[in-house]
């Protein structure tokens, strides 16, 4: 959660404007599970597996003719760290977990 606020807040003393995109899963990283939660809402899903505590956000995509899913796991060790994230499933629904920013500086 730290490095999130320290990137918000860099983010707000940059350029007068910035606009920007990071993927989901790659976000995450050491990350604790609260920046998850703040990005993507409640879980959709939690198991534990091989010991170790998943969660499991899920997105769906719909067209005229079909839907489609993508799934994000997040697997935290060490005092609810992220220790991985991993995506899987349609890549237009994968999008849907893309955080998008926009920062202004106030003068």
């Amino acid at each position: 959660m730290p490095r999130l606020a320290a990137i918000a807040g860099a983010l707000m003393l940059a350029a007068c404007r910035t606009t920007g995109e990071t993927g989901g899963a790659n976000a995450l990283y050491g990350e604790e599970l609260d920046a998850a939660l703040g990005l993507y809402g409640p879980y959709a899903e939690y198991l534990v597996l091989d010991g170790r505590p998943t969660y499991v956000w899920r997105r769906n995509f719909r067209t005229a003719e079909q839907n489609y899913f993508c799934e994000l796991r997040v697997e935290t060790g060490f005092r609810r760290t992220i220790s991985r994230a991993e995506m899987q499933g349609f890549p237009d629904a994968c999008r849907l977990f893309s955080v998008s920013y926009k920062a202004a500086r106030n003068n």
